[in-house]
């Protein structure tokens, strides 16, 4: 039976550390070498909506405390860690894609990828990264045209895993120019462009245009701030 997140969490509850923290600002964590994509992603996730970041964090630490003890007493080479990320997030607690609704907002926010285990290729990246890290696992996301998937950078060649079909190994890899770690900011700026129009399309244009201007925050080449202003103006006019 899959354990619920309240069973992973439930330490950290009897101390009564799942409260509503005070999360920094997106803007302020944006442009810190030393963000964490965890709080990155979840301070996107509170500039449209309330987020109970603690508990989020609790769920994380938990996932991360149940990939350590399945590697417990075993070589932990670059293919028995990724099987046992893909194990526990994958097969255990049923992380996966959502096909039904992809683009639906949520599935770029955090804490709902954690509570509902359905999301984003880049929001289950996050998942898998930060369990990974809390495991002392060399993993990290990687953009490829179309798709985000993660790959674990421990061994002599990448090991590349799709998140978004529970954690399965990418059959005939990637071209490798285009894997390479990428970094908490990056990863934002690619979990705003989807949001952008994933609220275009259900005729939320504030949030839409908060989406876009938070890109602004993020340091990017300047041809890609321009197309952000552009495309600002355009959500602008659109709200007249």
């Amino acid at each position: 039976m899959c354990p619920t997140f309240d069973v992973l969490a439930a330490d950290a509850s009897m101390l009564g550390i799942l409260r509503w923290m005070q999360l920094p600002r997106f803007e302020d964590l944006a442009g810190s070498a030393d963000a964490t994509l965890d709080l990155l992603a979840l301070a996107l996730a509170a500039a449209f909506r309330p987020v109970e970041a603690a508990r989020a964090l609790a769920t994380l630490d938990g996932l991360g405390a149940e990939v350590v003890r399945v590697l417990d007493g075993s070589a932990r080479t670059p293919r028995a860690e990724a099987l046992a990320l893909s194990h526990v997030l994958g097969t255990v607690h049923g992380f996966t894609g959502d096909t039904e609704q992809y683009d639906r907002p949520e599935n770029s926010m955090l804490d709902r990828v954690l509570e509902r285990r359905r999301g984003l290729p880049i929001l289950l990246s996050v998942v898998y990264v930060e369990a990974a890290r809390r495991a002392d696992v060399p993993l990290a996301g990687v953009g490829l045209p179309g798709h985000y998937v993660v790959a674990h950078f421990g061994g002599p060649e990448p090991l590349l895993l799709d998140p978004f079909t529970g954690g399965a190994e990418v059959a005939g890899g990637a071209p490798p120019a285009l894997v390479r770690p990428w970094s908490p900011q990056e990863t934002a700026m690619r979990m705003l462009n989807n949001l952008v129009p994933a609220f275009q399309r259900r005729g939320d244009l504030t949030r839409a245009l908060r989406a876009a201007e938070m890109r602004l925050a993020l340091p990017a080449e300047a041809g890609e701030h321009d197309r952000v202003r552009a495309e600002l103006v355009a959500l602008r006019a659109g709200l007249n």
